[in-house]
């Protein structure tokens, strides 16, 4: 397995409410040893309530009470042991003041749950915000993480990657924006892993059509998750069935949100397994 770090893969607008400008926004691959055949791809994005975390960590120690969840970053280098090529990427955050874009995909800007990131912006010494304001940024994450993969899907030559064979996840905010980069955006993927990330039932109405050929989901979420979290997973996947998609829910038992790859699941297997046999069944590695 081998890193290769910062890799360029788009440009986005920040200072949207003060001086607008541009940054560079940034990916690191983690590559298994040279193959005479393309791998599959999988684009990673890291949580933190869309204001802290990195692609290179988003562990959070003391945040929960039961250690440290697993960062994106190292399930990136455990796949990529494994034969998947895998990118953790950036994407710009609250902090940034980013530009929400030109393809708003929250049918209600002003009813994103603001609970968890209020927490944060608390300990971060923020003063609150609105779910409106809260929107745009949540808006430029999703337009990030659909940049992000299409820029590996057309660089796929030089990654060594078969872009038909593409999943997107992430965990928390970065599952959030899997989720809505590949149900409402349309990034072509082969499947979706969200780690507690969300996608509100009236968005699944807006934006998967009934019997359409909607990528497979594996939700993952803990017992002692986030209350909107806990509480909107099992609607969210029963929406997404109803509309075609071969989405499945599976639980992490008294756990709270930070959990471990090694935390166990309802389905007797812990999440890494849970995430790695979904990666098998769709990619066929």
């Amino acid at each position: 397995m081998r890193v290769i770090r910062d890799i360029p893969y788009a440009e986005a607008g920040i200072g949207h409410h003060g001086t607008p400008r541009r940054t560079t926004l940034r990916m690191d691959a983690y590559l298994p040893e040279t193959t005479a055949d393309p791998v599959p791809a999988v684009v990673l994005a890291f949580g933190g309530a869309f204001h802290r975390g990195s692609k290179e960590d988003d562990s959070f120690p003391t945040a929960g009470r039961f250690g440290p969840n697993t960062a994106m970053a190292e399930y990136c280098r455990r796949f990529a042991e494994e034969g998947l090529a895998c990118f953790s990427i950036a994407y710009r955050l609250a902090g940034d003041d980013p530009d929400p874009g030109t393809t708003p995909v929250l049918t209600r800007p002003d009813a994103v749950p603001m609970g968890r990131i209020e927490q944060v912006r608390e300990i971060m010494g923020l003063p609150p915000a609105t779910p409106r304001q809260m929107a745009g940024v949540v808006e430029a994450a999703i337009d990030d993480m659909a940049a992000a993969a299409r820029a590996v899907a057309a660089r796929a030559a030089e990654f060594g990657v078969d872009p038909a064979r593409m999943v997107l996840g992430g965990w928390s905010a970065g599952g959030r924006a899997a989720v809505y980069a590949a149900y409402a955006e349309g990034v072509p993927c082969i499947g979706v892993l969200s780690l507690s990330g969300l996608m509100a039932e009236e968005d699944v109405a807006a934006h998967m059509a009934p019997g359409g050929a909607h990528p497979p989901l594996l939700m993952i979420v803990a017992g002692e998750d986030i209350a909107y979290l806990r509480d909107g997973a099992p609607p969210m996947v029963a929406a997404m069935r109803d509309h075609g998609c071969d989405a499945r829910l599976v639980r992490i038992p008294g756990r709270d949100h930070w959990y471990a790859a090694e935390a166990m699941t309802d389905a007797g297997v812990t999440v890494q397994q849970a995430m790695r046999g979904a990666l098998r069944d769709w990619t066929g590695v």
